[in-house]
């Protein structure tokens, strides 16, 4: 996908997805152009969309000398319009990175930092870890999956108060018993 060029004197209400515009993505040392990629604003929305909570852009798009002053990597993606540090409140920087692992398994950039999370487009892999300070190179950041419909019934079911203890029943670990009284409990809601 391409990467645009925006102004953001002129641009900034510029509504780029359901819940973006241009002013999001500005550098923070005040710069009118905004470099964005649509690849990386597609990515946000799928987060945000994903959380139904606001994705809070720390740092989208940066100039060389603002990248350099906030010790940026010298071939960083945000100086190409690539890259985000994102925060969404309630959600912790792990959680936000393997849901982005879940959306692009093979390609672009996911750090793990102490209180946000980095997410780019670049064509290659590469996954970091920040939360202690210094960056190590990790494999990755599994753990996410999408809710298969048992654990969407099971949800629906609790929230009913006709089970308790969902997680053991989207384990798929249940008696015989469990079961016969899953149905009782169930004939006494109808």
């Amino acid at each position: 996908m391409r990467v645009k060029s925006y102004s953001k004197r002129q641009s900034g209400g510029v509504k780029l997805s359901a819940n973006f515009t241009v002013a999001e993505f500005a550098c923070h040392d005040g710069s009118d152009t905004v470099l964005i990629s649509e690849e990386l604003v597609a990515l946000l929305q799928k987060i945000r969309d994903r959380f139904g909570k606001p994705v809070t852009i720390n740092s989208a798009y940066r100039t060389a000398a603002w990248n350099t002053k906030q010790g940026g990597a010298p071939k960083s993606q945000h100086l190409l319009g690539k890259a985000a540090d994102i925060t969404i409140a309630g959600v912790s920087p792990l959680t936000i990175a393997q849901y982005a692992e879940f959306l692009q398994p093979g390609a672009g950039g996911i750090g793990v930092y102490k209180t946000f999370t980095h997410v780019d487009v670049r064509d290659t892999r590469t996954r970091w870890d920040s939360r202690s300070g210094s960056e190590k190179a990790v494999l990755g950041w599994p753990g996410y999956r999408e809710a298969s419909e048992l654990d969407k019934a099971v949800d629906k079911l609790a929230a009913a108060g006709v089970i308790d203890s969902p997680d053991r029943w989207k384990s798929g670990n249940w008696t015989k018993r469990a079961v016969e009284l899953l149905i009782i409990k169930m004939a006494a809601k109808v």
